[in-house]
């Protein structure tokens, strides 16, 4: 979409358009499967299912919210503003941020043998959550009013948001939205300081964390699980053999609610 403001002519533009719009195909697809492998599951509400649930909105926001810069009359408005930058970080951070901490929370019982602190991980997330919507929320409405991401004063020097050339009410709602860079600035701030009880519970639960009673703690069904914990040079201490698929998750006629692949089917 970025290629709309080049000056190009209207036929090559009309196919970057459709390109662009054909991207959101594809997540659509990923976003559904997941919400329909959700559907009628009995989820455990863990640190680590709870970075990953968090995905879902996020992504959808941020897929929604790019939409409109795939159309060549709405992205004229857009393009280069905040509102972009607020799209793509609702795309990429949930993907990349919240799904490493997931990550690390749930892969930590295996690597180390011992649990994190729910608690602290729920602090973690939370805090997590809130403030990365109060950083890239605000964005969208700054993108909306005109607000340039590539200029120090966000483009307050033309007509459109500067007080001395446009009228009282323009010239209040560019403050307004100026000002915001003064709540985002915060946000970011606060962001940055709930990512210390996970430090802090990273580097504690190393020595001091709950012991896991089993080496699938998690109940899953994938191979990494038929490793010792924590897992000694090569993981693996015999050969393993793979029975099913790594999705047995409550199969009809099983007696468990979870079948791993490498357990022998009866």
């Amino acid at each position: 979409h970025h290629m709309y403001m080049t000056g190009m002519g209207t036929v090559i533009s009309a196919f970057f358009q459709t390109t662009t719009l054909l991207i959101s195909i594809p997540s659509v697809i990923i976003l559904t499967c997941l919400l329909v492998s959700l559907w009628g599951g009995s989820i455990r509400f863990n640190t680590p299912m709870l970075f990953a649930l968090a995905f879902l909105p996020m992504f959808g926001i941020g897929g929604l919210t790019g939409l409109p810069l795939g159309f060549n009359f709405s992205d004229v408005a857009l393009h280069d503003s905040y509102y972009v930058i607020a799209h793509f970080h609702y795309v990429v951070a949930p993907g990349t941020i919240f799904a490493i901490f997931a990550g690390v929370y749930y892969w930590f019982p295996k690597m180390t043998g011992r649990r994190m602190s729910e608690f602290w991980g729920r602090v973690h997330f939370w805090g997590s959550l809130i403030f990365m919507n109060l950083i890239f929320m605000p964005m969208f409405a700054q993108g909306m009013a005109g607000m340039s991401r590539r200029m120090s004063d966000g483009g307050a020097t033309y007509s459109l948001s500067n007080p001395d050339n446009a009228d009282v009410t323009v010239g209040t709602l560019s403050d307004t939205i100026m000002g915001l860079n003064v709540s985002i600035s915060a946000a970011a701030w606060a962001m940055l300081v709930v990512q210390l009880p996970f430090i802090v519970n990273l580097f504690w639960s190393v020595k001091h964390g709950e012991k896991v009673e089993s080496d699938n703690p998690w109940q899953a069904t994938t191979l990494e699980w038929e490793t010792p914990t924590p897992p000694p040079h090569g993981n693996f201490t015999k050969e393993i053999k793979v029975y099913r698929d790594p999705y047995e998750y409550s199969v009809p006629g099983a007696k468990e609610d979870f079948t791993p692949q490498a357990q022998p089917a009866k």
